[in-house]
């Protein structure tokens, strides 16, 4: 049997991880689209937020509800915590970095709206303390997360969706973030806009 090139093989890793975990989280992304879908037929929104590289999925998340992903479809409420350079220094500056995210949830947040928050390692002070707010307000959340720590499992709510993705790798986690975004904005526009499946 001819052996695999180095990165065939690492192409490969890839997609038996995704699919090792979208078969065990399956349920949970479901339940993620179902919050969603009924968040925007309540005319609450949807806010993200994500730190480090994820703060790149949450972009990609946010901007396919505002604006589309695969058709021409009506403009769906999403705020993105993680673009504004000036709020995110403002804050770090004269409160604390640590309230970057939280200190945008009290400002915009209402009851009723959604938080999808993006970690890699599960263990990020800024998510924490949006996750507070967010309980604060009584807003739900979504936390997509790798499984290494696992500090923002332990404040979530019994009504929040946590779906974690088992892996070590900051890759294959970043991989099956952005599979996970892309099948929420695909089951909210099918859903409610009668896209193709």
């Amino acid at each position: 049997m001819t052996e695999l090139a180095p990165l065939t093989h690492y192409l490969c890793e890839a997609i038996d991880a995704s699919a090792a975990n979208i078969e065990r989280i399956s349920i949970d992304i479901e339940n993620a689209g179902g919050l969603l879908i009924q968040t925007l037929l309540n005319d609450c929104k949807i806010i993200v937020c994500g730190n480090g590289l994820s703060s790149a999925i949450g972009s990609i998340l946010s901007s396919s509800l505002i604006n589309q992903q695969e058709f021409d479809r009506p403009s769906l409420p999403a705020i993105n915590l993680t673009t504004d350079a000036t709020n995110l220094l403002s804050i770090s500056k004269n409160h604390n970095p640590h309230q970057v995210f939280s200190h945008q949830i009290n400002a915009l947040g209402h009851e009723g709206d959604t938080l999808i928050t993006l970690s890699i390692d599960g263990n990020c002070s800024n998510i924490i303390q949006a996750i507070q707010a967010a309980h604060d307000k009584n807003i739900h959340v979504i936390n997509i997360t790798g499984t290494k720590t696992g500090k923002l499992s332990a404040i979530l709510q019994a009504e929040d969706i946590d779906i974690k993705i088992e892996s070590d790798s900051v890759a294959r986690v970043l991989e099956i973030q952005l599979l996970i975004a892309n099948s929420l904005c695909h089951h909210i526009e099918t859903l409610l806009f009668g896209g193709a499946h």
